[in-house]
């Protein structure tokens, strides 16, 4: 079972993706399983990848947070 801190983790982390002032960050998604959030989806650059990781980390409060978003750069 998932504690009530770790649910309010998952949602705070979605919002604050959803909040961001980068755009591309808006279409990412956020799962947990146990004490792992991951965070996937497909992104321009890296720096948004990096962007997106740390944009989440204030929510995880102690769970691993694993990034397997996609750089698919357009040329």
């Amino acid at each position: 079972m998932i504690n009530s801190g770790f649910q309010d983790a998952l949602g705070q982390a979605k919002k604050l993706l959803s909040e961001s002032p980068l755009q591309e960050l808006h279409r990412l998604r956020v799962e947990q399983q146990g004490e792992t959030l991951t965070v996937s989806g497909r992104l321009s650059n890296f720096y948004l990848k990096q962007q997106a990781q740390e944009t989440i980390r204030p929510a995880t409060r102690g769970l691993q947070v694993r990034n397997v978003v996609r750089v698919e750069v357009v040329s």
